[in-house]
């Protein structure tokens, strides 16, 4: 990457990432750069962890994945029709929504979708059976062959911040089917992503609806999710 090399390790993945932001918002790299750089660093993170939810970047143990992250996302699923995992890394997040919602009566059909080969390559590993539903490609940039009535972003900074409204908006008029949803989060609000809804709002989008949990086990934690209806 030219001069430019972070200070921070791939294992602080955060910090890491707001050094290639500033970097990238300096000129001092380039945005091809930019998805380089993020794209191995998150792989060699993620699959230096020892479990599936810390390989798809969740810092909690089970009850608090499937609490603040499973059962969320699932409270967006109203309907029949195609689910896209939108950064679904080792494919984890898909394999728990498909056994929740085998006992609700809904018939979902998953996908996934990752820059990173790496991540692409050991979620086909892990779910052998479900291969030829895992895409690799930058998601930004990508226009899947079919569209989804439900699309999943967990967040919209796998964009530079200056295109994250730009991805957006790739995602309701490009990945959507009519009728479909855009879900966003869950994130914590006070830690991580505290202005995104700000930004939404400063855009001109307001969220169809959105859920909002508590932690728990820590309850000056809480997390949010929204979703958009495409009409």
């Amino acid at each position: 990457m030219n001069e430019f090399e972070p200070t921070s390790s791939p294992g602080n993945l955060n910090a890491y990432c707001d050094e290639l932001n500033a970097a990238l918002d300096n000129g001092q790299i380039s945005e091809k750069q930019w998805y380089e750089a993020r794209k191995k660093a998150t792989a060699t993170a993620y699959l230096s962890r020892g479990n599936p939810r810390a390989q798809s970047g969740h810092g909690g143990d089970e009850a608090r994945w499937r609490y603040t992250r499973v059962l969320m996302i699932l409270e967006a699923i109203h309907k029949d029709g195609s689910f896209l995992d939108v950064g679904c890394a080792n494919g984890y997040l898909i394999e728990c929504l498909e056994r929740w919602v085998d006992g609700s009566g809904l018939n979902v059909d998953f996908y996934g979708v990752d820059i990173s080969e790496e991540l692409i390559d050991f979620a086909r590993k892990r779910r052998p059976e479900r291969s030829d539903r895992f895409f690799v490609a930058n998601a930004v940039s990508w226009t899947p062959a079919g569209r989804f009535d439900f699309v999943h972003a967990h967040e919209i900074s796998y964009a530079p911040r200056h295109r994250e409204r730009e991805f957006l908006e790739h995602l309701l008029a490009d990945y959507l089917n009519p009728d479909g949803r855009l879900i966003i989060g869950p994130w914590a609000l006070g830690r991580d992503l505290i202005d995104l809804e700000e930004r939404l709002y400063a855009w001109g989008y307001e969220p169809t609806g959105y859920l909002i949990k508590s932690q728990g086990d820590d309850p000056g934690l809480t997390r949010k999710m929204l979703w958009f209806d495409k009409t």
